[in-house]
């Protein structure tokens, strides 16, 4: 059988018994340390797997708050929707044409009074967007859904008459004229 070297070195008179047990002993202490640092060294694989595991846990926090604000919104939006059409007012037989703008497109709507025509004008009326169609609600209405989402609210004269009393522009060339509460374009 084949020897270890150390029992070859104690053979040929190169070590004695004294050397060749602790050179035993020193080698032995080595391979011990040797294990307990390959335990106690995490795998690779597991701190990958943690890593992946915080990140998942990450994701899923990030995609559940961005749910939540989705879900406020779409609560905000139908409480304004239940909001419109709860102050609509009625159009049936509307016979007068009332014309506005929305964004760049020139728009009618028929109006069932000549008094709902000059409310409008007068800023007490505003025009809404209402499921694809146009509505009347009071003004008060129109600013509180101004204030949560202002692309609703078409026309609302009341924001302009209040510019037009408060601020008098000496350059306003048109300033001395006024315009008749009876124009209808």
């Amino acid at each position: 059988m084949a020897q270890s070297l150390r029992d070859q070195f104690l053979k040929m008179g190169l070590v004695d018994k004294k050397q060749a047990s602790q050179a035993k002993k020193t080698t032995y202490k080595k391979n011990k340390e040797e294990e307990k640092g390959r335990m106690q060294a995490p795998d690779e694989n597991k701190i990958h797997a943690r890593k992946a595991l915080a990140e998942k846990k990450e994701q899923a926090v990030i995609a559940n708050l961005k749910r939540q604000e989705e879900a406020r919104k779409n609560e905000a939006i139908a409480r304004l929707r239940q909001l419109i059409s709860s102050n609509l007012l009625p159009l049936k037989d509307g016979t007068i044409p009332y014309r506005f703008t929305d964004n760049t497109r020139i728009t009618k709507i028929l109006l069932p009074s000549k008094e709902m025509v000059d409310q409008l004008s007068q800023g007490h009326l505003a025009i809404v967007r209402e499921k694809g169609s146009y509505g009347v609600v009071p003004a008060a209405i129109a600013d509180k859904i101004r204030e949560q989402q202002p692309d609703l609210v078409v026309v609302c004269n009341a924001a302009t008459h209040k510019n037009q009393a408060g601020a008098d522009d000496p350059d306003d060339p048109y300033a001395a004229y006024t315009v008749p509460d009876d124009l209808i374009w």
